[in-house]
């Protein structure tokens, strides 16, 4: 009876963090309805931790890495989301680990396109930045746009790997958006994690012109970037029984 019921209640999980997991197409305008099935999630299992990769509040330096414009700015500016969703999820981030989040300013991209079908560009901070070790599951983040015919995209990187690249979708909207996109890390990258207990660090934003984009200048801002991550290291059947399984000898 008690396996059932743990069968049970590990069922509801799986299917609360599937909802939870996929980003809503078309785009969902509930962002505060979302927030609150993060924070039942979270609260439901400790073992997932919502982390924040990083606030933009000028403490970590950033730069264009490859960039196809003669125009490549980057700044902090006193320009974040107004949203009752933001404030939300800002409220949450500081009762799971962040009491002293500021939430001041976001992150300024400043270019110019010359030739929409090619032009791309790839922003990095300093250094990678090294998330808990675990399964990163899904990512959060906050961006403002005007419109722009741009696709965005978010690498990761991880010892003994290529770089791993997961897709934002085009920042066609107005105004701050709420961006959700699962994480499904190859076989082998789970396995490094595993067996080796080497931890993902997130590497990169990628952006790339459509040939549908005016030329010209664009600005785009980000904010608060953050992961979902399952600390368990093994999911698998009987995991719940403590075995040597996968560990290093």
């Amino acid at each position: 009876m008690k396996t059932v019921k743990k069968i049970t209640f590990s069922l509801g999980l799986f299917l609360m963090f599937s909802g939870l997991l996929s980003l809503p197409r078309p785009y969902d305008p509930d962002e505060s309805g979302r927030v609150q099935i993060l924070k039942s999630a979270l609260s439901i299992d400790t073992s997932y931790l919502l982390y924040l990769v990083e606030d933009f509040e000028g403490e970590r330096p950033w730069d264009f890495y490859r960039v196809d414009s003669f125009l490549a700015v980057t700044q902090f500016a006193a320009s974040v989301p107004k949203s009752e969703a933001f404030l939300q999820e800002t409220t949450l981030l500081k009762e799971t680990g962040y009491p002293k989040l500021q939430n001041q300013t976001s992150f300024l991209l400043q270019s110019y396109v010359e030739n929409p079908r090619l032009d791309h560009w790839e922003v990095r901070p300093k250094e990678p930045i090294l998330l808990p070790l675990g399964m990163p599951i899904q990512g959060i983040l906050w961006v403002y746009s005007e419109g722009h015919h741009i696709n965005l995209s978010l690498g990761l990187s991880q010892k003994k790997s290529k770089d791993l690249y997961f897709d934002l979708g085009t920042l066609n909207f107005v105004g701050w958006r709420r961006l959700e996109f699962s994480i499904s890390l190859p076989k082998e990258n789970t396995r490094l994690i595993q067996s080796m207990s080497f931890p993902i660090s997130f590497a990169s934003f990628r952006l790339k012109s459509l040939s549908s984009q005016k030329k010209g200048e664009f600005h785009l801002y980000f904010d608060n970037l953050s992961f979902v991550i399952d600390k368990r290291t093994f999911i698998y059947p009987g995991s719940e029984v403590n075995d040597t399984w996968g560990n290093k000898r």
